[in-house]
């Protein structure tokens, strides 16, 4: 039987939210390796380099992390902090 088009739209919409959870991880990981600190620059090349998420799904990435409770981000010194929740977050 062939898959129908909103079978395969939401496959591919469940294939982008795991992508998107383990870029959340692996940049918490690598936050939590690294210091617990690191700057904007820092992450962004980081998660592009690694995960392939550029410029808006990055911006979507950070806002995640930080409803989540998971970094905290001090916008004068442009430089993010893992919180005890976020060191302590997934597998």
């Amino acid at each position: 039987m062939r898959e129908s088009s909103g079978e395969a739209e939401a496959r591919k919409q469940e294939k982008i939210a795991r992508h998107f959870e383990k870029t959340r991880k692996g940049v918490l990981r690598w936050l939590a390796n690294h210091g617990g600190r690191a700057g904007l620059a820092e992450l962004h090349d980081y998660s592009e380099r690694r995960f392939f998420v550029a410029h808006k799904r990055f911006s979507d990435l950070m806002e995640s992390l930080i409803e989540d409770g998971l970094i905290t981000y001090d916008h004068a010194e442009g430089v993010a902090e893992i919180t005890p929740d976020g060191a302590t977050y997934g597998p």
